[in-house]
């Protein structure tokens, strides 16, 4: 998959740049509006890249007037650092661009006449194979920094991985694969690890006798129509179990430790790796309708998948089997409304629950948050 990065590209997606949405942006660059900023803060309050299924790349933005113009720059690293200017802009954009080609994670930074630039991407890597692995990056805090990309990824199961999904991770440059899943998951499919990449077993469920990587209590559950209550009592569990409270502890002290780039993972990918991006990103500053909707994002990750375990599962209905294989607003609620009844709000389940201190979570907070505090929290 890995393919050369060529020395026209620069001049090659310039060419395709077109206008879309209505946002209407020229292609040429616009006369400069930028005031005097904080330079160090970055002014986007909305960005987003996602591959197009025909081809190519979306990419949105907006920031205030006083950002100026905007320049596009391309490149493979997630740092920006190889970026190449492919298009112009003003303070917002909505433009498509061609795609370099397949086979690489392309990033995208967006650089303002005034403020610090973000680089962003697509958050989905598009394997087959792990089709629920994607960035957990890219979303803007209350204070206006942005979660890093590139080096928090969230994952389903990492057994089945192709040799050419494997070499799209490879070139993530993994530090760490964090497995939250049982030990009987573990032993009948046991992970492919990219090369480099360290291995650490967090056991959520253990207190609970296996319960969420029990196969057959959730058929059970599935057979009885009881998958919503299931995953609802599931949630809970997240917040109060002793497995679950020290797997959650152990992974947000590890990757605040040193600077990582990492991804953790259960089954699907989505219920005890759910609460852990919830975790990590409230911890970081992210709205929490924003951790809602990341969350939410598995549904339609996980469509493809979830359509042909509807027809391998048969004779059991897609009536049984959705609640259980997909994900529901209220099964993150449960989860969250379980924080504020034991301890009264989320920074006291930090600190209490999961036994953090501030200094660990300033660490992860400095090791991955880029741009400066924009004033107090919005």
């Amino acid at each position: 998959m890995a393919m050369r990065f060529k020395s026209s590209l620069a001049a090659g997606l310039s060419v395709a740049l077109v206008l879309a949405g209505c946002a209407g942006q020229p292609v040429e660059r616009p006369v400069s509006t930028a005031a005097a900023v904080n330079q160090a803060v970055i002014p986007f309050v909305e960005a987003q890249a996602h591959a197009e299924e025909g081809g190519g790349y979306r990419l949105r933005w907006s920031a205030p007037a006083a950002a100026g113009a905007v320049t596009v720059l391309a490149g493979l690293q997630a740092d920006g650092r190889d970026g190449r200017i492919v298009a112009h802009g003003g303070s917002a954009g909505d433009i498509r661009i061609a795609s370099p080609g397949s086979g690489q994670r392309w990033y995208f930074t967006l650089k303002p006449e005034a403020g610090a630039p973000l680089t962003i991407a697509d958050r989905g890597l598009g394997l087959v194979t792990a089709p629920n692995f994607r960035d957990a990056g890219g979303y803007r805090t209350t204070d206006g920094r942005w979660v890093r990309m590139g080096a928090i990824y969230r994952s389903d199961q990492m057994d089945r991985i192709s040799t050419e999904d494997m070499a799209t991770i490879t070139a993530l440059g993994l530090d760490l694969v964090i497995d939250l899943r049982t030990e009987k998951e573990r032993t009948r499919e046991p992970d492919r690890l990219p090369p480099g990449a360290a291995p650490l077993v967090l056991d959520v469920m253990q207190s609970t006798g296996e319960k969420g990587g029990d196969i057959d209590r959730a058929m059970e559950a599935i057979a009885s129509g009881r998958g919503a209550e299931f995953l609802i009592e599931l949630n809970r569990d997240f917040v109060v179990t002793d497995s679950a409270r020290k797997a959650y502890h152990a992974l947000v002290a590890r990757v605040s430790a040193a600077p990582l780039r990492f991804v953790y993972h259960c089954t699907a990918g989505k219920d005890r790796t759910g609460w852990a991006t919830a975790v990590l990103l409230t911890a970081l500053g992210v709205p929490r309708e924003t951790v809602f909707a990341d969350y939410l994002a598995s549904n339609s990750y996980l469509a493809d998948k979830n359509a042909a375990s509807y027809a391998k599962l048969a004779p059991l209905t897609r009536e049984q089997l959705e609640p259980i294989l997909t994900v529901r607003r209220e099964y993150l609620e449960a989860a969250f409304t379980a924080v504020d009844r034991r301890y009264g709000s989320f920074d006291a389940y930090l600190r209490d629950g999961l036994g953090l201190d501030s200094a660990a979570l300033q660490a992860m907070r400095d090791r991955y948050l880029v741009g400066a505090s924009a004033g107090p929290a919005e």
